[in-house]
């Protein structure tokens, strides 16, 4: 038998890193779950052991919900997250930001697909 690599599977890694981060990306076809904020990530990362984000991007936004009120559209990338920047920061050092508490405003800085960047505060009911 011939020894084989493992090659990276970066789907896998992202399936992985979801959880270290506390995110759920939804199909577009899910219904929206009591006390979302409106939209879901689909966040890129590189590295096995201690990911780093290479970046998050805006994947769906509910119609109707607050992260469409705020003009949050597929494509954007998220930036930053109480002035915690994303790209380039290591997984588990994010994840105590992208924790959402019910009632407690989390402002989030995006960066359009044309370069615009904007920031937005939500609130999980």
């Amino acid at each position: 038998m011939a020894y084989r690599p493992m090659r990276f599977n970066r789907r896998a890694a992202v399936c992985l890193l979801l959880p270290v981060l506390g995110l759920v990306v939804l199909p577009s076809s899910a219904q929206p779950t009591s006390g979302s904020t409106g939209f879901s990530l689909q966040v890129q990362a590189d590295g096995f052991f201690n990911p780093k984000v290479v970046r998050a991007l805006v994947k769906a936004v509910e119609a109707g919900s607050q992260a469409q009120a705020a003009g949050l559209a597929p494509g954007d990338e998220l930036i930053r997250i109480e002035g915690v920047v994303v790209p380039g920061a290591e997984a588990s050092a994010l994840k105590p930001h992208m924790e959402f508490v019910a009632g407690k405003p989390k402002r989030l800085a995006f960066r359009r697909p044309s370069g615009q960047e904007y920031e937005a505060t939500l609130v999980k009911r």
